[in-house]
């Protein structure tokens, strides 16, 4: 598996502007791509960054992903104001998740 994680600084309003645009429109992409796996959204709301993290069965789909990945990452903080930091992929080398 493999992940992409877009970090962004956000204010609380750029925060809740961008969750919009990532259910919206970020979500419903990813879940009708080949090999996506999931989505996760962290943040830290007193120090104003959020961690939006996508999961991908393999680095093809990774790979796949990547052009629509980088424009919707630059629409949703172009639409929140919020100022992108980083776009980055790794291989996920740990994952247990209990529901």
């Amino acid at each position: 598996m493999f992940a992409r994680i877009h970090t962004l600084e956000t204010t609380p309003e750029q925060f809740e502007r961008g969750l919009e645009v990532v259910r919206e429109e970020l979500l419903p992409w990813a879940a009708e791509s080949t090999g996506f796996r999931g989505l996760i959204g962290l943040t830290d709301r007193e120090r104003g960054r959020t961690l939006v993290v996508t999961l991908w069965a393999d680095q093809d789909a990774l790979d796949a992903s990547a052009g629509p990945a980088d424009r919707l990452s630059r629409l949703a903080s172009e639409f929140s104001g919020a100022t992108r930091r980083a776009l980055e992929s790794y291989e996920v080398t740990l994952f247990d998740v209990k529901a």
